[in-house]
């Protein structure tokens, strides 16, 4: 099957932007937002602040839910363009992806769940500082959902990296950077669950360095497109 250059080159840049439109959303709704709301081991201050900025804490709430969509979408696009390099691999490549999509939709119950117990929309005997507390752990369930699906994260990295590899798209260098930034998600989600200790944050600090794979890849999607004329359905 014959995709054109420029058809090609147009699903790259897209993919690209995407990307960035993503990450900024992704700043600010698990970053921005959880540092104003989320005291971390006092349940009453992190309470007080959602109930004070319930406006913001809800932006976070739609943000992590807009940036999951755009994921989605990018990876669709991504299939799209790579599809015709391997079909089996495109396949493997997106399925990670959509299986995030409800584990995102069902840990963001959670936060809704606590800023709902908070203001008395569930009925129960709970005092004030039950509540706090109560709501609080709802949090944390949220924190070790996300933790959990950055799995999912990094496996659909390990194919892409092979379709940059064969595709001849880009410099093959960019595949294996993808390939090391997913092993870097998926050894930093499995220290996440496992570990919970002082411990983890040399983990984590050391798969984070391996992050840089699927930045610079994008960005060279949004900058330069792809380079060659056609590819071949295998």
């Amino acid at each position: 099957m014959e995709v054109s250059l420029d058809s090609n080159i147009k699903t790259a840049r897209l993919a690209g932007i995407l990307y960035i439109i993503l990450v900024l959303v992704a700043v600010y709704g698990m970053g921005y937002v959880p540092s104003k709301i989320i005291m971390r081991q006092d349940a009453a201050a992190t309470a007080q602040n959602m109930l004070s900025h319930e406006f913001l804490y809800r932006t976070g709430i739609l943000c992590h839910l807009i940036s999951t969509t755009l994921i989605a979408i990018m990876v669709l696009m991504l299939y799209r363009l790579f599809n015709p390099v391997n079909r089996h691999l495109s396949r493997l490549m997106v399925t990670p992806v959509l299986v995030q999509v409800p584990i995102v939709l069902i840990v963001e119950c959670f936060h809704i769940a606590a800023l709902m117990i908070l203001k008395s929309e569930i009925p129960s005997s709970m005092d004030l500082t039950q509540k706090q507390e109560f709501s609080y752990f709802m949090l944390r369930m949220h924190g070790y959902g996300i933790g959990a699906s950055q799995l999912f994260w990094g496996l659909w990295l390990l194919p892409f990296g092979m379709l940059v590899n064969r595709s001849g798209f880009i410099p093959k260098f960019f595949g294996i950077l993808l390939i090391i930034n997913g092993i870097g998600y998926v050894a930093e989600a499995c220290a996440y669950i496992l570990l919970q200790r002082p411990d983890y944050l040399m983990v984590r600090q050391f798969a984070r360095l391996t992050f840089v794979g699927l930045p610079l890849t994008m960005l060279w999607f949004l900058i330069k497109g792809v380079r060659t004329n056609s590819t071949r359905m295998v």
